[in-house]
Formats: structure tokens, sequence, C-alpha cells
């Protein structure tokens, strides 16, 4: 399982994220805020989310391609 938080400036980063982890639809990807979860690669899912706070991203698997790692790299949450 792997887990980080991620962190979305603006909608239009939201939009750019969902496009970027659509790439790997056999993959379950979640993001978990407050007591909700939502699929990933659900646009309308993650605009329901409080986006103005770290949302917990989570991969409920032990086989994650490498690109995956690069692909959500800008949208990891920096302290």
């Amino acid at each position: 399982m792997y887990k980080t938080d991620v962190f979305f400036k603006n909608l239009t980063s939201v939009k750019d994220f969902v496009n970027a982890v659509s790439k790997y639809d056999t993959l379950e990807i979640n993001l978990v805020s407050d007591i909700y979860t939502m699929n990933a690669h659900s646009l309308i899912g993650i605009i329901s989310l409080d986006i103005s706070k770290p949302i917990t991203l989570e991969v409920p698997s032990d086989d994650i391609p490498e690109s995956f790692y690069e692909d959500i790299k800008p949208y990891l949450y920096q302290n």
C-alpha cells in the first residue's frame, strides 16, 4: 500500500491531476479527506472534497508502476 498527502492549488490543478492518474485506470487510487473517500479518477468526486487543505492519497496495491510516482510528484504536499 502506498499512502501520501497531496495538495491542489486550484481547480485547474485538480483537473490536471485527474488527467495524470487516468492513465492508471486499472489501479485503484483513492483520496481520503476527513470521513470521505473518493475515487481519484473522478473529477467531480475530488471537487466535492475540501481542496483547501492536504488530502491523503491511498493506493492499496504493491504493484504500482514507477511512472505513477513521477506523474503525481507535482501534487505532493510539501510541509
